[in-house]
């Protein structure tokens, strides 16, 4: 077996010379899922870890117990089997590769290792191709063919790697500009040096296709030029000249064209057979523009049989002064038809469809109207509001901008405010309206174009004058409201459940969000509402006319818990000691004194400080009455006390009573006097109690005192309406009880409970 390249070694068809190209389609797509994997080649996806590559007369796997195998077919699929994953794309790939070709598998793996030993620093030396993972015998040979190889620089490299696909896809134009770029002879590479020529052969071909229908459209024999025209499209599928003229000489009125036989993967289509027109039903292409795209559609569909043969679709675009643009449309629409994704702004373009058949062109196509792509704007609405239209849209990405005009009845309305996407116009009265909008693209030669226009009818309707101003008070219990503005409106206090609107703005009767009725509070005193007690409610003003309505100003309406279980009694030295039941949910409690008309607050007491001191509050003598409240929690709200929760604390009114000894007369004391006095700040009340004396008398040396009005002898009695303030009342004891004996003073009559008794010292009431 000879070591060194130039042997005729191996398969049919295998290398005498390194290759310069790989010349397997899809190249491009091979390489990127190799380098996906991480693979610096081909190979290192074919051997398993530990072996190496023998590359000289066919791909091998060498090293382990079977020591030497064959990469073919079958191999490549059970690597694929075995591994699977990420590798299976790329291996079966080159599977496929190799049952087209068996020699392709080689010729790329040593098309890259050369690519990788040129690039090497050290690339001539036998090690960095072992490191590449060629077997050591190998290694020289290559590394030595490898340096005096051709060398491409990166413009040839892409133009070798590209040459298969654009030949098998019939791009023979590009073919032939990628040959160009490369040596002559194909540098040595035989298959490559074929496939050159094959390419000027068929670049001929073409051309001479192209001579013949220009010389029969000269002699005016339309159907002979797109024979002609058609043949060379069919051989170079790229040619601009045979497609722009099929399009020219169909237009003009050829009726029939040239069916192909079957031409594929570059290879020479075979005779031209004459296409009947009248064999299919007459086809139109339709074109509908959308802001930023054009949809192609066809027009009958084409029957299924038809249709798996395809269609191919171009876009051609009138350059003013320069040669036509022709753009390959292959994004299908979902709903049939073909997308045109970007195309040119401001230019007027047609569309062509053009049989296919075995991936060639088989017939003239069927070409659209001119169509000048200026679209309009898109998904263009409006809200109105009081005396307002507010527009948007959405502009198409190569619109210049757009020129907005809003038309009513008088004519066209001035002072609105166009912005980019929108449209604000204020001040407008109640009536119908049309907003029409069109955008301005800059055509090729320079020239400002519009689009024919969008169209929007809007209406201003009535609404109501919103309230401006909304004011409350707290009067007995209830809270007053007054407002201003909303004059030609239903004005609604309400409370909006999940916080208000905006003061001003402007609502319609919407389901998903009905309006609040209004407050639901009973009516209270002088026309005032009474909120519920430990309520607070924002309230808001609505005003409504008919089904739209204007958010109005809102304030706090505060309604403190009520407290329970207050007493109040006075304690002495002008105080009054206050209890009640702690109201739940409440941080502190206000006490309010009402005393000779006026009113004062005088204290706000917190929880702890209440259950550590209690409460107290100054007062003076005469009757007051002590409201208890919750204090408010929340800052500047109008605050309504709740009903109830004060109590009524009558003037201190006081009894006293004194024994006063009579005089001594020589070894004698005269008879006592009982005196009575009245301490009362104000007027004296009618129905003053009556006073009574009790005596007790004992067994004892001590007596017991009365316990009550008749637990013993009524001496005397005063009545209440006796008693004067300032002038005590003077009565004789009588002296007919037997001493020891014990006396004591009660209050009797319905107003005993608010006056109180001043005792004197018990020890004066006993007389012995």
């Amino acid at each position: 077996m000879g070591l060194e390249f130039g042997h005729n070694l191996g398969l049919r068809r295998a290398l005498r010379g390194l290759p310069l190209s790989p010349l397997v389609p899809g190249y491009g797509r091979l390489v990127a899922r190799q380098r996906a994997l991480g693979l610096r080649h081909i190979g290192d996806a074919l051997v398993e870890r530990g072996r190496v590559l023998g590359v000289l007369d066919g791909v091998f796997e060498e090293g382990g117990a079977r020591r030497r195998q064959h990469i073919g077919a079958d191999r490549l699929r059970q690597l694929g089997a075995a591994r699977g994953g990420a590798y299976g794309p790329l291996l079966a790939q080159l599977e496929a590769v190799q049952l087209q070709d068996p020699a392709a598998l080689r010729r790329i793996l040593l098309y890259q290792l050369v690519e990788l030993l040129q690039a090497h620093p050290q690339g001539a030396d036998p090690a960095t191709a072992v490191a590449l993972g060629v077997c050591p015998q190998e290694a020289g040979p290559l590394v030595r063919v490898a340096a005096a190889h051709l060398r491409l620089d990166g413009e040839q490299r892409r133009a070798v790697e590209e040459l298969a696909d654009a030949w098998a896809d019939g791009k023979v134009r590009r073919a032939a500009g990628l040959a160009a770029l490369l040596p002559a002879g194909g540098g040595g590479d035989a298959l490559l040096r074929r496939r050159l020529a094959e390419i000027a052969e068929r670049v001929k071909e073409a051309d001479d296709a192209l001579d013949a229908a220009r010389e029969a459209e000269k002699a005016g024999d339309a159907r002979a030029a797109e024979d002609c025209m058609l043949r060379a499209a069919r051989l170079a599928s790229d040619c601009p000249r045979a497609l722009l003229g099929l399009v020219r000489l169909h237009r003009a009125g050829g009726g029939a064209g040239v069916g192909a036989g079957p031409a594929a993967g570059g290879e020479k289509p075979g005779p031209a057979a004459v296409y009947d027109e009248g064999a299919r039903p007459r086809e139109v292409l339709t074109v509908l523009p959308a802001p930023e795209a054009v949809t192609v559609a066809l027009s009958p569909a084409p029957p299924a049989a038809d249709a798996a043969n395809g269609r191919r679709v171009v876009r051609l675009t009138r350059v003013p002064g320069g040669p036509t643009g022709i753009t390959e449309i292959t994004d299908l629409s979902p709903a049939g038809g073909w997308v045109d994704p970007s195309p040119p702004f401001g230019q007027e373009v047609r569309y062509a469809a053009l049989p296919l058949r075995d991936g060639r062109i088989d017939g003239p196509p069927v070409v659209s109207d001119v169509l000048l792509v200026a679209p309009d704007v898109s998904g263009l609405r409006s809200t109105t509001g009081r005396g307002r239209i507010e527009a948007t849209w959405t502009e198409p990405s190569g619109a210049l901008g757009v020129r907005a005009q809003l038309v009513g009845s008088a004519g066209p309305v001035g002072g609105a405010e166009v912005r980019t996407g929108a449209l604000t116009a204020t001040g407008l009265g109640v009536g119908a309206y049309v907003l029409r909008v069109r955008c301005r693209y800059r055509s090729p030669d320079g020239a400002v174009i519009e689009s024919a226009g969008a169209e929007h009818p809007v209406s201003v309707d009535p609404w109501p004058t919103p309230v401006d101003r909304l004011d409350a008070t707290a009067v007995h219990g209830a809270v007053r409201f007054s407002w201003s503005g909303g004059d030609d409106a239903e004005v609604r206090l309400v409370a909006w459940p999940a916080g208000p609107p905006e003061p001003g703005a402007e609502l319609t009767d919407d389901p998903a969000r009905p309006w609040p009725a209004p407050l639901p509070w009973a009516a209270g005193a002088g026309g005032g509402l009474v909120p519920p007690p430990g309520s607070v409610t924002r309230v808001s003003a609505l005003a409504v006319l008919g089904p739209r309505a204007v958010a109005g100003p809102g304030l706090v309406v505060e309604c403190p818990p009520a407290v329970a279980g207050a007493r109040v009694e006075r304690v002495g030295g002008g105080r009054a000691r206050v209890t009640f039941d702690w109201p739940a949910e409440a941080g502190e409690v206000a006490a309010t004194v009402e005393q000779d008309g006026a009113s004062t607050v005088h204290r706000v007491v917190a929880r702890s400080t209440y259950v550590r001191e209690g409460l107290y509050v100054d007062v003076a003598p005469s009757a007051f009455s002590v409201t208890l409240s919750a204090a408010p929690r929340t800052p500047d709200a109008v605050v309504v006390p709740p009903p109830g929760g004060a109590v009524r604390v009558p003037a201190d009114i006081a009894v006293s009573y004194r024994i006063v000894p009579g005089a001594r007369r020589a070894l004698r004391r005269g008879p006592s006097l009982l005196r009575v006095t009245l301490s009362c700040p104000g007027e004296v009340p009618a129905d003053l109690p009556e006073f009574v004396l009790v005596a007790r008398s004992g067994n004892g040396r001590d007596p017991v005192r009365p316990r009550t009005p008749t637990d013993g002898t009524t001496l005397l009695r005063v009545g209440g309406s006796t008693l004067t303030p300032g002038s005590p009342v003077e009565l004789p004891v009588p002296s007919g009880l037997r001493p020891p004996y014990a006396l004591r003073g009660f209050l009797l009559g319905e107003g005993a409970a608010d006056v109180r008794l001043d005792e004197p010292s018990p020890t004066t009431l006993v007389v012995r």
